[in-house]
């Protein structure tokens, strides 16, 4: 029996897939790229062998999939899962004159040569795990090819609405809804960008002032739109817009200075825009943590400039109220069971608030002294 290897490349949740060339009997449809093994030579190490012959690329093996799939008398097919190592995929020995990355929704649009077929539903699977993005507190977050899933809530059908409603109203850095996938999961566009590590570096000023603009064009579409819920994050009774509730530096990508994603989208609830801006200053300027009371005051200061209509001084007021506001949520959802926040609770939520909290209200007092 002569055994041949293909491989299922797999890179952020998407496989793939190559069009075969020749001969007559097999073109037009769609494999896993590979090629025989040769007598002696380990499987492993003869798929990424016809990877980089095949298609001028270097591949790693992870893993195989389960089972063997009869080709014809004589050749059965194994598939190993690989990993892209070095290089782009591109037809070279005139076998397949296409290749093109499958999500787990697409691979069935694909007209597979039999042999593949039996892998589809393994596969489907692996590529529905996609590759884990750093953040999402309140719930794991996974890259499928260009789209982000996240689990939904009571709460999902009110922020699908609110996205909805952005995107119709033309406000930038928003992800689009793209419906529920297989598992359940919202799918959302991936927003590319450069993230910032709020715990060991301070957001620019450039930044930040785009942060508070953006989130003045957030409240203003917003002003007019209505939803009766449910909301994860409780709605305010004085609501004058709906706000996201949790617009920080570490839910936003930037490109240069400017906004070009915001995520994590659960907590948006109506608010007031004072209180956007309060949980902002708390995580942005940032307050959570010792700047010097200089410092402090003259970023607030740019932050309450760049949104526009709102007092340095009004923002720092708010702030300690809104930071006990989002300890009440946390344990809340604690005991009410909310996955999410007690995934927060498991990394030190809300006593590490709190305790920064105690440290600011020490500080609030200099702060407002420097203030203009």
């Amino acid at each position: 029996m002569v055994l041949v290897m293909g491989a299922a490349i797999v890179h952020e949740g998407r496989v793939l897939a190559a069009r075969r060339a020749s001969p007559a009997s097999v073109a037009g449809g769609w494999e896993f790229p590979g090629g025989k093994v040769e007598p002696g030579e380990h499987p492993d190490r003869a798929v990424v062998r016809e990877i980089a012959e095949e298609l001028g690329c270097r591949i790693e093996v992870t893993g195989h999939l389960a089972g063997e799939a009869p080709i014809r008398e004589g050749y059965s097919l194994r598939v190993a899962l690989a990993s892209l190592v070095d290089g782009e995929p591109v037809p070279c020995e005139g076998e397949h004159d296409v290749v093109r990355w499958l999500g787990p929704e697409e691979i069935d649009g694909a007209q597979w040569l039999a042999p593949d077929l039996p892998f589809l539903g393994e596969l489907r699977e692996i590529l529905l795990d996609g590759s884990r993005l750093d953040g999402g507190n309140l719930a794991e977050v996974a890259r499928v090819g260009h789209t982000v899933r996240r689990a939904t809530g009571p709460w999902t059908p009110a922020v699908h609405a609110l996205l909805g409603h952005l995107a119709a109203r033309g406000v930038p850095a928003v992800p689009r809804v793209l419906g529920v996938d297989a598992r359940g999961r919202e799918v959302l566009t991936y927003l590319p960008g450069e993230l910032v590590d709020v715990d060991v570096e301070t957001v620019s000023d450039a930044r930040l002032a785009s942060l508070a603009s953006w989130a003045r064009t957030l409240h203003d579409a917003t002003e007019a739109f209505e939803h009766p819920g449910p909301w994860r994050f409780p709605a305010l009774l004085d609501a004058e817009v709906v706000a996201h509730n949790d617009l920080a530096a570490y839910n936003v990508c930037f490109a240069g200075d400017r906004v070009a994603g915001v995520f994590d989208w659960d907590l948006a609830a109506p608010s007031t825009r004072v209180m956007e801006l309060a949980h902002l200053a708390w995580t942005s300027v940032p307050l959570f943590r010792d700047i010097g009371a200089g410092e402090a005051a003259r970023r607030l200061e740019l932050l309450a400039r760049a949104y526009g209509g709102l007092d340095a001084r009004e923002i720092l007021d708010a702030v300690p109220d809104r930071v006990r506001a989002s300890s009440d949520v946390i344990r809340a959802g604690v005991a009410q069971g909310d996955p999410g926040m007690r995934a927060l609770l498991g990394v030190g939520e809300p006593a590490r608030t709190e305790a920064r909290l105690a440290g600011l209200l020490e500080r609030i007092p200099q702060i407002e002294k420097e203030l203009s």
